[in-house]
C-alpha cells in the first residue's frame, strides 16, 4: 500500500504512560490472535503472507489496539476513505479476520482500526513481490486469476507478440501491486482505477468490438501503433489471403499461422499434446457430461452442473456458492461468449481435487438481469493456479471454431455429446 504505519507510540496517544511489565505480559495472550488473522487472511484472499515476517508487529500493533479500546481513545486514521476506495478488497477481507480479536476485547473495531491492519496485510504482499518488470507491460487481471484471465491471456499473447503481458493477477494482488512500469490494465472485471493508469475492461473472449477497443487502448498505452499492430496480427493476415485466394478452412488456416508465428516468436501456447489430451479427458468422466433440462434460473442451473462436483468431494458447497456470489458481485464476466459460462472460483474456495463439468441446457437462461445467455456451464474445479491450464488451452482452442459450438448445440442426447466431445477435443 501507498501509507506509511504510524509508530506505535504515536497511534496510541498515551503509551508513555503504560506499565511496561503489564504491555509485556500481554503480548504473549495477543500473538494467537496475530498468528490466526495471518492464517485466515491467507485462507480468504489466496495470499501467502508468512506468519513469521509480520506476526510479531501485529501482535504489537494489536496491543496499541487493544488499550485504545480498553481506554476509550478512539483513532482516527486521516485517509481511510483511501483505504476503502483503492484497497477495497484487501480492507473487506481484513474487516472478516479481526472479529475473534473483537469478540476477545467485547466490542467491534472501527473502520478506521480495520484500516491500520489493513495495511500490515497490504505491506506484506507487496514485499512477496519478485524482481521488478524492467520492461512496459499489460497487466491481466480477474477476480480469481485462475480462469477468464487465463482465456484471456492466451488470445493476448497470440495476438500482440511484441508486448509483456503479466501473469493473470486476482484483484488483492491488483490493488497491492506497485504497478511500475504498467503502462495499461485489461480486465474481465470492473476495477477501481490507479495511479491514473487506464483499464480497459472486457470479455474472456473478446468481440470484434472489443478487439477494437483492446487496440485502441494499446496504441494509446504508447505500446505499439497501428502500423506494428498489423503485422502479426492472424486476422488481418486471413484478410490479405482472402482478397487472393479461396479459403476452404478459416479456422485450420489460421491455427496454422498462429502456430508459425508463435515458433517465430518462440513463445509458443501451451502444447495440446496427447499427454495434455489424456488429462483432459480425465476431468471429463461420463457422470461429469450431461444435459439440464427445467432449470429455472442460472443460479439452480449452476448448482446442478455442479453437482458430480460435489458427489465425488472434489469441491466443497461453499465453492458452489462462491461462484453465485462473485457472478452477483462482478456482474455475468464468467460468460465468456456464445453463451458459454466458465463457472469457477479460486482453490481456497472450497476445491478438493481438480475436476470439470461439461452441461447443456435444454434453453438459454439469463444471468444477472438479462445482462447475457447462457447455454452452456462448464464447471472448473482449480486444485492450483497451474494443473487445469491444459484444460484451459484446449478449451480456448475449441470455442473459437465457431462451427464446433453450433454443432454442440444441435445435440440432444448424453451419449451424443459425450461422444462429439471425446471425437472433437
Amino acid at each position: 500500500m501507498d501509507c506509511v504505519v504510524t509508530p506505535l507510540k504515536t497511534l496510541m496517544g498515551f503509551s508513555v504512560h503504560l506499565n511496561v511489565q503489564l504491555k509485556f505480559y500481554n503480548l504473549p495472550k495477543l500473538k494467537p490472535f496475530a498468528v490466526r488473522m495471518i492464517s485466515n487472511f491467507n485462507h480468504l484472499s489466496g495470499a501467502h503472507v508468512s506468519i513469521k515476517s509480520i506476526s510479531d508487529s501485529l501482535t504489537v500493533h494489536l496491543l496499541s489496539t487493544y488499550y485504545r479500546a480498553h481506554y476509550n481513545m478512539p483513532f482516527e486514521y486521516p485517509d481511510l476513505k483511501d483505504i476503502q476506495q483503492h484497497y477495497h478488497h484487501t480492507f473487506e477481507i481484513t474487516r472478516k479476520v479481526v472479529v475473534p480479536f473483537e469478540k476477545y476485547i467485547h466490542q467491534p473495531l472501527s473502520d478506521d482500526e480495520i484500516a491500520l491492519i489493513a495495511i500490515y496485510f497490504g505491506g506484506a504482499i507487496r514485499e512477496q513481490k519478485t524482481s521488478p518488470s524492467t520492461q512496459n507491460e499489460v497487466l491481466v487481471v480477474c477476480s480469481s486469476g485462475i480462469g477468464t484471465s487465463r482465456l484471456l491471456l492466451q488470445q493476448l499473447e497470440s495476438r500482440y507478440r511484441g508486448i509483456h503481458f503479466s501473469s493473470p493477477m486476482n484483484v488483492l494482488q491488483y490493488e497491492n501491486s506497485d504497478l511500475d512500469n504498467v503502462q495499461l490494465v485489461i480486465s474481465t472485471i470492473k476495477l477501481q482505477a490507479r495511479r491514473d493508469i487506464p483499464i480497459t475492461t472486457v470479455s474472456a473472449f473478446p468481440s470484434s468490438l472489443e478487439w477494437k477497443i483492446i487496440d485502441n487502448a494499446i496504441i494509446k498505452a504508447g505500446l505499439a501503433t497501428s502500423d506494428t499492430l498489423k503485422i502479426f496480427n492472424v486476422d488481418t493476415l486471413l484478410d490479405i489471403v482472402s482478397n487472393y485466394a479461396m479459403i476452404r478452412n478459416p479456422m485450420g488456416l489460421k491455427l496454422a499461422l498462429n502456430d508459425y508465428l508463435n515458433q517465430l516468436t518462440q513463445e509458443p501456447l501451451l502444447a495440446n499434446s496427447q499427454e495434455n489430451l489424456s488429462e483432459l479427458i480425465k476431468l471429463l468422466p461420463s457422470e461429469h457430461v450431461g444435459f439440464l433440462t427445467h432449470q429455472k434460473s442460472w443460479k439452480q442451473a449452476v448448482r446442478a452442473s455442479l453437482s458430480p462436483l460435489l458427489e465425488d468431494y472434489s469441491i466443497e458447497k461453499n465453492y458452489v456458492d462462491q461462484i453465485i456470489n462473485l457472478t452477483e458481485t462482478n456482474g455475468p464476466y464468467m460468460v465468456i461468449g456464445s453463451g458459454v459460462m466458465l463457472a469457477h472460483a479460486a482453490p481456497r474456495d472450497g476445491v478438493n481435487s481438480l475436476g470439470a463439468t461439461f452441461f447443456l441446457l435444454d434453453h438459454p437462461l439469463p444471468v444477472i438481469n438479462d445482462q447475457k445467455m447462457v447455454r452452456l456451464i462448464i464447471g472448473l474445479a482449480p486444485i492450483d493456479y497451474e494443473k487445469h491450464l491444459s484444460f484451459i488451452s484446449d478449451l480456448m482452442k475449441q470455442l473459437q471454431q465457431k462451427d464446433w459450438l453450433t454443432n454442440l448445440y444441435k445435440l440432444n442426447s448424453k451419449n451424443d455429446l459425450f461422444k462429439y466431445l471425446y471425437k472433437n477435443i
